[in-house]
């Protein structure tokens, strides 16, 4: 008889989070779910959560409330309380203990993890930072770095299985399914600052778009549900036929594989831009995103425009019309993108691993 094997996913969304980190989950976890888990999620209701959007992906969510204001700072805010605190409020809820925990919060350390002891068999730690101890059976870090054989020397347990590098990349089945099918007589941009954009540099997009030589262009502009600019960008796209605005798609994928050049931040955007080839204008919109980020532009898949508290209408409308006059350096930043992840990511692969560790456990 087949075992179903339970995992859990801790993970977060919010205004300031972002949905990334959900997002790469939902990767794995829909990975996990065809190879027979039964999957859960442990959420905390920060503002702009997106947890009746997961509901409706028909996944089961263990909702930890939401935080009290605090006077906390950095990573320690995105989770709203402390570590020992989120232990107890979702070890109370578990029922029982799962085969698999999955933690990607950059405000969970080694301290939440050996508070959650005896609630799993098997902890998968997602982490991109490298700044603070963990203890896990699997750390999972998928982009790419210099150094990233040696990031966590010192970080985690020696017993701990390290996967590192895009070959381990989280990657969604759409983007090994489809092809890049760019029209070359045609321009056509795609706009994604993530989830949630505070900073609002799609509309700063938008407008630095109007403003190029070229106005023989189609631009899609991708938005997420907790985003509070919304009103003001259906505006903007319903005023200029050019613009088309699309909310939470489920169709990034194809989005992706039509255009000619991608605007937007660093992240995991990074890597499903890598699987089809297309070239991009990054920014970034945190600290944590940066070191991957030059490590793509040192790769030759990208252009980087700095901070995105920094970024002006004219600088970008200004590296666009230079990139749109160098389409061999266009055609240079495909062929080394498509050279960086692996055909399908790796998400298989970690299942297959997975798989292979519980066999035989009952």
């Amino acid at each position: 008889m087949t075992v179903n094997r339970k995992a859990l996913f801790r993970v977060d969304a919010s205004a300031v989070i972002g949905s990334g980190h959900l997002m790469r989950c939902l990767t794995l976890a829909k990975a996990l779910q065809q190879s027979n888990w039964q999957v859960q999620f442990a959420c905390r209701a920060h503002p702009g959560h997106l947890i009746q959007w997961l509901e409706d992906q028909c996944f089961g969510v263990i909702t930890l409330q939401q935080p009290p204001k605090s006077k906390a700072t950095g990573y320690a805010a995105w989770l709203g309380v402390t570590e020992l605190q989120d232990a107890a409020e979702l070890s109370e809820q578990l029922q029982e203990p799962v085969d698999l925990l999955v933690i990607d919060h950059y405000g969970l350390s080694k301290t939440f993890e050996q508070a959650m002891t005896g609630f799993y068999l098997k902890l998968l730690v997602i982490d991109d930072l490298a700044n603070r101890a963990h203890q896990c059976d699997y750390l999972l870090d998928q982009n790419l770095y210099p150094d990233m054989h040696s990031r966590y020397d010192r970080l985690v347990n020696k017993e701990a299985q390290l996967w590192l590098g895009p070959s381990y990349v989280l990657l969604r089945p759409e983007f090994a399914q489809i092809k890049r099918a760019v029209n070359a007589y045609h321009q056509r941009f795609l706009v994604f600052y993530g989830g949630t954009d505070e900073l609002n540099l799609t509309s700063l997009t938008i407008k630095a778009l109007q403003q190029l030589q070229k106005t023989d262009f189609h631009a899609d502009i991708v938005i997420g549900l907790a985003n509070p600019h919304k009103v003001e960008l259906e505006k903007l796209c319903a005023e200029d036929s050019r613009f088309d605005l699309f909310i939470q798609t489920p169709h990034m994928a194809k989005l992706m594989s039509e255009a000619t050049l991608m605007i937007g931040a660093g992240g995991s955007t990074h890597w499903e831009r890598c699987a089809l080839a297309l070239p991009g204008l990054v920014v970034t919109l945190a600290e944590n995103q940066i070191a991957s980020t030059l490590s793509l532009v040192e790769a030759g898949v990208c252009g980087y425009l700095g901070q995105g508290q920094d970024l002006t209408a004219a600088q970008l409308s200004s590296a666009v019309q230079q990139l749109l006059e160098q389409p061999e350096l266009l055609m240079q930043m495909s062929d080394n993108a498509r050279q960086l992840v692996p055909q399908g990511g790796g998400c298989a692969a970690i299942v297959e691993r997975l798989n292979s560790e519980f066999q035989g456990q009952k």
